[in-house]
């Protein structure tokens, strides 16, 4: 077999050279340059001599890649393209959707899976789902910066996006952009950037909690993302819904390059390019400031939120081959109710005088450095800050209009310094090893006080109505190692264990995990994961503080151990043909040592949030998740896509009282069909312009919510959970089509583009929850928002 390569690889060559003459048919007046690099994804090691071909031209176009794996090919004309990619003992890839116009060049980054099949039959690996971890067997996909404006209602949010996928519950609220994975609560979910865990990267975000509004940075710097649901591999810790692992792309080495867009949602703005003509070193940065003044028009909110934001990545290439990358995002979201300053309009308005304010600043800055050890090896290591601050106030207005009766305050804080290493190493072609550890300093000082009238309150006696109050340092430490073997031609095992660490605690959990693939044919493939997964409680549940009889404050939730849950995942899948594929999986999540109430019903699996670590509570509780998925997707190929999936599942959780429970997101039913068509159009240009429409029908059955405890809030004079019947409410089902139309017009060295995008095209506004009328004493019902349209112009050069 080994023999055979120099001489097949000459014959590659050869076609390569006649497929790259062909260009010169194609030429037209508008066109783009398609480079980028191939290597070995176990070994970061470059792949000279793999075929790239674009299959949507006739003749096709094609590349050879050189010695350090890089390939390009000039004068492509522009469009939406499938590019295959094909290496002797390497499974071959297929990329679907590669935009090409004129504004920017189109640079990736693939890599590539030894082959597990020996013989003459050859495996297609669809890359556009393709994760970067190889370890992922199950439950595990990826989606592009360029999926993200296509797919409607994402609104360019990568998490708005990730809400279309198998498994994953919508809510009915348009500001909310949260990520409810297979019953869990969006807590279960972690973020990761460049590799490391980071803290909420959400506008609008709450403390402890994973979701927001938008996303903290554009879509516009985002290469492929993971997204993983579940019995994810070694890797990934202190998580049991999800993960959402991100990776900003590398700037342009060769040219500069820029994007301006205006919409209703404010600018824009990004730019990249090489810092000097070496082509080694890059910069990528954008910056955003967004007001829905708009389209708060439409929305069922009191306050007209804004936020802006700056994300940044810069890539260098040392002279040993060895990379280091600087990345940071930040981040401020403000929304700022003020009360009526007519005083006279009080009379006939009993809350005109109310006002209330929210800020939110959110940053991560990092640094790695990435070095190949021989020809088999490769060393990462990496230090990241990541931080939040939410600053929240409600009052009411006096007649003065200077002074005010405060009945909520709160500014709470949590930082933490990571550092991660970790060591590749490929013994052999059915066999690839990594071990890795993080190392996280975790810090918290939270403060969150509640009454019925704080102003008057001296300054050192606000502790009688304080939910929250603590401070406090502790280490986290995750560790990790995992093996892939290739046992026979088509049987594929990763088996690793994970371990987790708690300073504050001293608790340790060890983890196994395991995946299985079994390739049955070349379209067909049968997997199997497992794991054992466990997640902490945000680290301010922890060190929390009350008074006791003496007076003296003390930690009374500091002893909780860490939620644990069991994975099982068995996935189907059968690619038909290089642009159609089925999946289907079945999952099961069996739940223990779960967080509950000491004495009340709740659990935060349950869906409780809210006041939930300032009560008494313990490691008493379980939870059942299970289900099918199934997804039916098509490439963007020969001018159309679609992807139509579904999920049965039913989520439950029990407390200390025995009692099974729904879970917050047991809808039982999701389901979404989305469907896209593209024209080409333009006579003059050879049909250069890109008019793309595209539309999404989304459904999820009731989902459950807790009642108002009226007496309480009578009492407190603000909304009161009745903790004593969480989820015995229902909301009513949601139903949603969104769509969006593109046009693009590409011209000589820039492309513009104009695009609607619109939420909730019905205009549906579903009962999803209840609220507190405080003025009126009464529990008033909550819907969901209505029609969102976002119109947006964008320019590339």
């Amino acid at each position: 077999m080994t023999q055979l390569i120099p001489s097949l690889r000459l014959r590659f060559l050869l076609i390569g050279i006649l497929l790259h003459l062909s260009v010169y048919s194609q030429i037209t007046d508008v066109s783009q340059t398609v480079r980028g690099v191939i290597f070995d994804q176990a070994t970061r090691q470059p792949l000279a001599g793999a075929l790239v071909q674009i299959m949507d031209i006739k003749p096709t176009l094609g590349a050879i890649s050189d010695s350090t794996g890089s390939f390009f090919m000039t004068k492509v004309p522009v469009g939406r393209y499938q590019l295959r990619i094909s290496y002797i003992g390497y499974k071959t890839l297929l990329r679907g959707s590669v935009l090409v116009n004129t504004g920017q060049e189109t640079v990736l980054e693939i890599g590539m899976d030894a082959q597990a099949i020996d013989g003459d039959m050859v495996v297609i690996e669809a890359d556009q789902r393709k994760v970067t971890n190889e370890a992922a067997m199950v439950s595990a996909r990826s989606f592009s910066a360029e999926e993200l404006r296509r797919i409607p209602g994402g609104i360019d949010d990568p998490s708005r996006t990730a809400v279309k996928f198998p498994g994953v519950t919508p809510t009915g609220f348009a500001l909310s952009n949260e990520l409810n994975v297979r019953g869990n609560t969006s807590r279960a979910v972690i973020w990761r950037l460049e590799g490391i865990d980071i803290y909420n990267p959400n506008h609008f975000a709450t403390l402890g909690g994973t979701g927001g509004s938008v996303t903290l940075f554009s879509q516009q710097l985002l290469t492929n993302t993971d997204f993983f649901s579940g019995a994810f591999p070694a890797d990934y810790g202190n998580a049991l819904g999800g993960v959402f692992d991100a990776r900003f792309k590398n700037g342009n080495t060769q040219k500069r390059q820029h994007s301006v867009q205006l919409s209703f949602l404010g600018v824009d703005l990004a730019t990249e390019g090489p810092f000097s003509s070496s082509g080694k070193s890059s910069y990528l940065a954008n910056y955003r400031y967004s007001t829905t003044g708009i389209v708060g028009q439409f929305l069922t909110v009191g306050a007209i939120p804004t936020f802006q934001d700056f994300s940044f990545k810069l890539h260098f290439q040392l002279p040993n081959a060895a990379t280091v990358n600087v990345f940071g995002i930040g981040g401020i979201s403000l929304t700022d109710l003020p009360p009526n300053q007519d005083t006279t309009q009080w009379a006939d308005d009993a809350r005109a005088n109310f006002g209330s304010l929210s800020r939110t600043q959110t940053g991560t800055m990092g640094l790695t450095y990435s070095q190949p050890v021989g020809e088999n090896s490769f060393f990462q290591t990496g230090i990241v800050g990541t931080g939040i601050r939410v600053f929240q106030e409600r009052f009411f207005q006096r007649t003065d209009l200077i002074t005010a009766d405060t009945i909520l305050r709160s500014d709470d804080s949590e930082f933490r310094v990571s550092w991660t290493s970790f060591l590749n190493h490929k013994f052999s072609s059915r066999h690839t090893h990594r071990t890795g550890v993080t190392v996280h300093g975790l810090s918290s000082d939270i403060f969150y006080v509640q009454a019925n009238n704080l102003f008057n309150q001296a300054t050192n006696t606000d502790l009688v109505d304080t939910l929250r109050r603590g401070t406090g340092q502790s280490l986290l430490v995750n560790a990790y190692s995992r093996s892939q073997f290739i046992l026979t031609p088509s049987l594929q095992v990763n088996a690793g264990l994970h371990l987790m660490y708690l300073a504050l605690s001293g608790e340790v959990s060890l983890e196994p995990r395991l995946g299985i693939r079994y390739q049955l044919n070349p379209k067909q493939s049968l997997s199997f994961g497992y794991g054992l997964h466990s997640q902490m409680e945000p680290f301010f549940a922890y060190i929390v503080q009350r008074r006791n009889s003496a007076g003296d404050l003390f930690r009374f939730n500091e002893d909780l151990r860490f939620n644990k849950a069991h994975h099982l995942v068995l996935s189907y899948k059968w690619q038909f043909n290089e642009s159609l594929r089925l999946g289907v999986e079945v999952y099961y999540q069996s739940q223990f040592n779960l967080v509950v109430g000491e004495n009340l019903p709740i659990s935060r699996v349950g869906g409780i949030d809210l006041e939930f670590e300032t009560k008494d509570l313990n490691n008493g509780g379980t939870g059942r998740n299970m289900g099918i998925e199934f997804a039916l997707e098509r490439n963007f190929a020969q001018g159309y896509y679609f992807l139509v999936n579904g999920s049965l599942f039913d989520a439950t959780y029990v407390a200390n009282d025995g009692i099974r429970r729904n879970a917050r997101n047991n809808a039982r039913v999701v389901g979404n069909i989305i469907v896209g068509k593209e024209w080409k159009l333009g006579k003059k240009r050879g049909k250069a312009n890109l008019l793309n429409v595209n539309l999404s029908a989304s459904y999820a059955g009731p989902q459950y919510f807790s009642p108002v405890d009226l007496e309480a809030a009578n009492a407190k004079g603000i909304y009161q959970t009745d903790f004593l019947n969480p989820n015995t409410l229902q909301q009513d089902p949601l139903t949603f089509l969104d769509g969006s139309l593109v046009y693009q017009r590409n011209r000589p060295k820039r492309s513009i583009q104009w695009s609607i995008q619109v939420r909730n095209i019905l205009n549906q506004q579903p009962l999803i929850s209840q609220a507190y009328n405080q003025d009126a004493q009464e529990v008033i019902d909550f819907f969901g928002s209505g029609i969102v349209p976002i119109l947006a112009w964008r320019i590339q050069f």
